[in-house]
């Protein structure tokens, strides 16, 4: 047995929080993570809070959407491909073979890695991802703890086995820089948003309290680390998830949205899921 050190005053607020902004029909998840422990301090998910039996923060495995996007421009910053103020290509629509990558609205023929990220264009992505190439995609998110399942001391956690692509190609690495063709846990994009906010390392979420800093390997240096957090506080400040900002504190964030998968195949015409990672 192992005494979770999770604060049960803040696990109530955030079901209260979660309950007060959802419909009925709405499955809700919340994870919230020290970066330089790991140590999670809220953990909530279900449709019913207080009778579900599926864990949402740990085996919902689902698209993160644009909330990935931050991971290919640190990857292309950190390997010196690009730096905030680089023109990116956003010409669209952008054609691989017969599929065409396109933006929600039409921003342009360029636009700076930085106003790619602020206004979350999917053509300047996934030109960034074709600058850093599957290979190095894979190294870097496999870093970042995508391609396993968290460690994580509850038994479900060992089920939260992400899904990838059969053939990784260039078209997956430029989907998934955008958030399709991959799906993760809510506790999976909280720790690689926790290697962005603790400078640059992976940390490994855990319910024990830590006595200190536990830090794992580097990821992106602090230089990339810094500037993606300045990158998603402009989100924030003047970009899609302005409903981020809170009197008081730099928040950073990055939205997300992603179709939502029938049981049996297919995608609903009417149904999304949205996503905000924070830090």
């Amino acid at each position: 047995k192992v005494r979770t050190s999770l604060n049960l005053d803040w696990q109530k607020k955030a079901q209260k929080v979660v309950r007060a902004n959802a419909p009925f029909d709405t499955e809700g998840a919340m994870v919230s993570i020290d970066p330089g422990t790991g140590l999670v301090r809220v953990m909530v998910g279900g449709k019913d809070f207080s009778k579900s039996q599926f864990n949402r923060s740990i085996l919902a495995l689902r698209s993160p959407g644009s909330t990935f996007k931050i991971f290919a421009a640190a990857q292309a910053m950190d390997l010196g491909l690009m730096n905030p103020e680089t023109i990116v290509n956003t010409r669209g629509p952008l054609q691989w073979g017969k599929f065409k990558i396109r933006d929600f609205h039409n921003y342009g023929n360029a636009l700076t890695l930085t106003k790619v990220i602020v206004k979350s264009s999917n053509i300047g992505t996934a030109r960034v991802a074709q600058m850093i190439g599957p290979l190095r995609q894979k190294q870097f998110l496999a870093a970042l703890g995508m391609f396993d399942p968290t460690p994580f001391e509850i038994v479900e956690a060992v089920n939260a086995q992400p899904l990838l692509p059969k053939q990784y190609s260039e078209l997956s690495a430029m989907t998934i820089s955008y958030g399709h063709g991959i799906s993760t846990s809510p506790m999976h994009l909280a720790a690689g948003y926790a290697a962005i906010a603790n400078g640059g390392h992976y940390v490994s979420p855990t319910v024990l309290k830590q006595a200190g800093p536990q830090l794992g390997p580097r990821v992106m240096s602090p230089a990339t680390a810094a500037a993606s957090r300045q990158m998603l506080r402009q989100v924030v400040s003047e970009g899609t998830a302005s409903f981020g900002e809170v009197p008081g504190y730099a928040v950073g964030g990055k939205t997300g949205s992603a179709d939502k998968p029938k049981p049996r195949g297919g995608y609903y015409n009417d149904k999304v899921i949205s996503t905000f990672a924070s830090i």
